[in-house]
C-alpha cells in the first residue's frame, strides 16, 4: 500500500492562507479563486486516502458538492446554499483530520512525511473551526463583532475569510481582540479552539518523542 505524501497538502493549505488574505471578497473574481483554492484543497487532500477509495471518492463527493453549492450561492444569494457549503466543506476537513491523523500517529518510524502531515492537521483545525464559527454567525448574526462592518447582507466567503483569521488566532491563543464571540455558542467554540491548540501540540510533541524512543530502543537491541 502506496503511503500517503502530505506535502501538496500542506503547500495547498499555506497557499490558501495567504492568498485568500491577498484577495477581496467584495471582487466576484476574487470570490471565485478563493472557492477554487478551497476545491483545490480538497483535490490535493485525496492523497491522504491510500488504503480507502470509498473514503476517497465520498469525500470528493462532498467537495463538489460544497464547490457547487457556493456557487449557487454566488448566483442566488439564497442563506440555504451557503450553509450548505459551508457543513459540506466543514465535514471534508473533518475527514481529511481524522484520515491524516491515522498516518500521523500510527506505529511506524518518524519521518519528514509524518511531520509534515502533523503540521497539516493544525492547518485543517483552522479551516475547520473557521467554517464552523461561519455557520454559527450565519444561522445567528451578530454572534460575533467585527471591527469594521461592512455590506448589509454578509457574503459567505467575505466570512469566511474574517474566520480564517480568527480561526489560526484564537487556536494560537494570541487574542488580538479584533474579532470578538458574543453569543454563547460563539464563546463556548472559541474556549474549545483554543484548548485543542495547546493540547494538539502537547499531544503530538509527546506522541512523536515516544515513538522516537520507542525506534532507538527497537533499533538498539537488534
Amino acid at each position: 500500500m502506496r503511503e500517503p505524501r502530505h506535502g501538496e497538502l500542506l503547500l495547498a493549505l499555506v497557499a490558501l492562507i495567504f492568498i485568500q488574505s491577498c484577495l477581496s471578497a467584495e471582487n466576484v473574481v476574487h470570490r471565485v479563486v478563493i472557492n477554487g483554492f478551497f476545491f483545490v484543497v480538497v483535490l490535493s487532500a485525496i492523497r491522504s486516502f491510500s488504503g480507502s477509495t470509498k473514503r476517497m471518492w465520498a469525500t470528493l463527493l462532498v467537495g463538489v458538492l460544497a464547490y457547487a453549492t457556493s456557487w449557487a450561492n454566488e448566483i442566488t444569494g439564497l442563506m440555504g446554499l451557503a450553509i450548505a457549503s459551508d457543513v459540506c466543506f466543514a465535514l471534508v476537513f473533518l475527514t481529511l483530520i481524522h484520515a491524516v491523523g491515522v498516518n500521523v500517529f500510527c506505529e511506524g518510524p518518524i519521518d519528514a512525511n509524518r511531520i509534515i502531515g502533523a503540521v497539516s492537521i493544525y492547518f485543517l483545525l483552522g479551516l475547520l473551526w473557521a467554517f464552523l464559527y461561519t455557520l454559527v454567525e450565519l444561522i445567528e448574526p451578530g454572534a460575533f463583532s467585527f471591527p469594521v462592518v461592512e455590506s448589509d447582507s454578509p457574503q459567505n466567503t467575505r466570512l469566511i475569510s474574517e474566520f480564517i483569521y480568527f480561526s489560526n488566532v484564537t487556536l494560537t491563543t494570541l487574542g488580538y481582540g479584533d474579532v470578538v464571540p458574543l453569543s454563547r455558542p460563539a464563546k463556548m467554540m472559541a474556549v474549545m479552539q483554543a484548548m485543542i491548540g495547546q493540547l494538539y501540540v502537547a499531544i503530538v510533541i509527546a506522541r512523536m518523542i515516544g515513538m522516537q524512543v520507542s525506534q532507538r530502543r527497537e533499533n538498539a537491541e537488534e
